[in-house]
């Protein structure tokens, strides 16, 4: 049998904004983390932008460095190779001067104004000549050397930095890549973990619906309890009418005999019972009461034959009616009216 749902009860409104909350939660949790792995990943890539310029100044400066002293050794040769033209240029005219010392000694020979003399100042010169030329061409040979060595220590710088910069290159790209690796499993976690509270609050959701349901079964049953206990009373007092006589019928059954008696008395008690019944109309069953007693879910048929089987008791205190097991056995013939007030 189906009921009527009211979705809007209050149970399921509970449901619904738990659910928001969690959710809510779950989801500020991970937007947290997402930012916070960014933040991360994000300096990893700062640092290795930091070390590659550290690096490249570094390369730069020992290059520069390096250069510098090629160059003073390129200096250094110019210097040298000045000199020695210089100081050949001193010897040869040193040998040369005529007022010198070595044409004092030629003279002294008595070899001045000959051949030989003259053949004596041009090996000098020839000589000068030489020295001039062998210093030039070290000195060539030397600043080609240093050129060649600037050019190879630029081409090395260059290398070097290159492979600073390949190596920081690969360390933001592998940052990079972990960062996005690690954001996208957070995205995935996110949405696996709402799946799963919207789950667990759809099968609240049920309980709830369940329960809603239950109560209607419940409630039905005391309906039809109630139906059935109205229906045994008006037979009840179809069978046993309540006379309104006075004495004469007091007095006509207290001639009788014992059995006369008995049912003047049994003839009382339908009227007490009676007037119990029809004063309680509007008494309601307390629902946990019929539970704790242990007859729920059932019918109104099962919770009427348990108390007029004497197993159960109905009290009534104001306006709720609580079932209840009984303590000690009743009269089953009337332990339903006399002990069971109407639901």
């Amino acid at each position: 049998m189906s009921y009527e749902i009211n979705y809007d009860d209050q149970k399921f409104k509970d449901v619904e904004a738990d659910k928001k909350a969690a959710i809510t939660d779950n989801d500020k949790l991970y937007s947290g983390m997402i930012k916070d792995s960014a933040g991360f990943y994000q300096d990893q890539i700062d640092a290795a932008n930091d070390w590659e310029k550290k690096q490249t100044q570094l390369q730069q400066e020992q290059t520069d460095f390096a250069i510098q002293k090629i160059e003073q050794q390129k200096d250094q040769a110019k210097k040298d190779y000045t000199k020695e033209q210089s100081g050949a240029y001193v010897d040869w005219q040193k040998q040369s001067n005529e007022f010198g010392a070595e044409a004092e000694k030629r003279a002294a020979q008595g070899l001045e104004n000959t051949g030989f003399s003259e053949s004596s100042k041009v090996s000098m010169y020839n000589t000068y000549q030489n020295r001039v030329a062998t210093a030039r061409e070290s000195y060539n040979r030397a600043v080609i050397d240093f050129n060649n060595s600037i050019t190879q220590a630029r081409l090395q710088n260059n290398s070097a930095l290159a492979e600073i910069a390949y190596n920081a290159l690969q360390r933001r790209l592998e940052f990079a890549l972990q960062g996005f690796q690690y954001k996208n499993q957070l995205l995935l976690d996110q949405a696996n973990k709402k799946t799963e509270l919207e789950q667990i609050y759809h099968e609240r959701w049920q309980d709830v619906l369940n329960q809603i349901n239950t109560e209607n079964a419940l409630a039905e049953d005391i309906r039809q309890f109630n139906a059935q206990m109205a229906e045994e009373q008006r037979q009840f007092n179809q069978l046993h009418p309540v006379s309104s006589g006075g004495g004469g019928g007091g007095g006509s059954y207290s001639k009788k005999s014992g059995s006369t008696s008995k049912k003047s008395s049994s003839s009382s008690d339908s009227a007490k019972i009676t007037k119990d019944y029809s004063s309680n109309n509007d008494a309601s069953v307390n629902i946990k009461s019929v539970i704790d007693a242990g007859l729920a879910p059932s019918s109104g048929t099962t919770i009427a034959n348990a108390v007029k089987s004497g197993t159960h008791t109905a009290t009534q205190k104001g306006n709720q009616v609580y079932i209840e097991k009984a303590k000690h056995n009743i009269n089953p013939t009337f332990g339903l009216l006399f002990s069971k007030k109407r639901f």
